[in-house]
């Protein structure tokens, strides 16, 4: 019986020290996350207002977040040129823009595609949180 309680009391120790090592990665994991600071509503009135024109295939939107065709994914030389670190593929799949992470193999390129079809029956919202987790995550790292 002694012995069957001190397993016992072991085993709580190693899912006490389990749980510890848990709770402390994930709370890691989120001050990564939680480390972009959203630029003061100064920086994006002189963003947002400023002088900027369409460049054409790609156009940044939010500081360091571009918007672009499908010209401007498949152009890997002007992604590396403008530092591009993350990509976010809203049309992926081989019916749409199919890049996907084989195409930017030879590039230092995190990359996140949603296979979202272009009607009004598609439900995309789905896709919201998950990409926006992306590009927090990205910003956070510095990245663009």
């Amino acid at each position: 019986m002694l012995a069957g309680r001190q397993e016992a009391k072991q085993g709580n120790v190693a899912c006490h020290v389990t749980w510890e090592i848990t709770h402390a990665a994930i709370r890691s994991s989120l001050k990564e996350l939680c480390a972009y600071e959203t630029p003061s509503a100064a920086e994006l009135q002189d963003f947002l207002l400023g002088d900027r024109h369409p460049t054409g295939h790609i156009n940044q939107v939010w500081p360091n977040v571009y918007i672009g065709n499908e010209v401007a994914a498949r152009d890997k030389s002007m992604l590396y040129g403008m530092g591009i670190t993350h990509i976010v593929n809203a049309a992926s799949g081989p019916p749409h823009v199919n890049t996907g992470p084989r195409f930017y193999r030879d590039m230092a390129v995190d990359y996140y595609g949603v296979e979202a079809d272009d009607s009004t029956d598609f439900n995309i919202s789905v896709f919201f949180y998950p990409t926006a987790r992306f590009i927090r995550a990205a910003l956070s790292n510095k990245g663009k």
